[in-house]
């Protein structure tokens, strides 16, 4: 019981398609899993609940200190995703595969899609029309709850990337602790807040540096309930 209540420390694989059996042995065993999912699997919207952590083979994960370590690892970034604004943070999928994620108010908007034979994504930002950066990400479900995943250098990346956006520099301690577990696929806990929004489709052209409003929070109201 205490290993399932840490669940979010742990790789997690869809139960849709893979089985409950596979999801729980993966949670335990702490390691990604390639799954069958496709773009379509992911439209809703989500909310970070903090960082998410797994590993792409049983030697890298003996080698982070098992389990323990992965908690451990996740203890230690948390602080630093609760000062860039990481966690709370909503994150959109259209049925086209375009999403919006919104740190500190600014939306960043991207394209997700499905790269061919190895169960990844390609997890594109645009700015404008153009791509400002391509990562490949590591995408795990469980239910409708989801793990966004990267590379642990490529999430430094992106973080980076986001960073230019969004106008927060990323502190040297945090650089060094993911450049330092490589091996390992580090990102966000998704938990699925709903599916309404994301039906329809987002333009990736639009600013990625616009704010939110109150009139923008208004008329989303008004658009649920239309």
């Amino acid at each position: 019981m205490a290993l399932f209540m840490g669940a979010t420390a742990f790789a997690q694989s869809s139960t849709g398609k893979s089985g409950i059996g596979s999801t729980i042995g993966n949670m335990l065993q702490g390691i990604f899993t390639k799954t069958d999912i496709e773009v379509s699997d992911l439209i809703g919207e989500y909310e970070s609940t903090g960082p998410a952590v797994a590993f792409k083979s049983d030697n890298f994960l003996k080698k982070a200190g098992g389990l323990a370590g992965a908690a451990a690892l996740e203890t230690k970034l948390k602080p630093y995703y609760e000062q860039y604004g990481l966690i709370g943070m909503p994150f959109m999928v259209d049925k086209d595969g375009n999403f919006t994620l919104k740190v500190k108010k600014i939306s960043i908007k991207g394209v997700l899609e499905k790269n061919d034979g190895d169960g990844t994504f390609a997890f594109n930002i645009m700015v404008a029309g153009m791509r400002l950066g391509r990562f490949t990400a590591y995408i795990e479900k469980s239910g409708k709850n989801l793990n966004l995943m990267f590379d642990a250098t490529k999430l430094k990346e992106l973080l980076t990337t986001i960073g230019s956006l969004t106008g927060t520099t990323m502190t040297k301690t945090l650089a060094k602790i993911l450049e330092s577990y490589d091996g390992a696929c580090i990102g966000f806990d998704m938990k699925y807040t709903g599916g309404s929004e994301a039906n329809g489709t987002i333009n990736p052209a639009d600013s990625a540096t616009s704010k939110s409003t109150g009139l923008d929070g208004l008329f989303d109201l008004l658009k649920k309930r239309t």
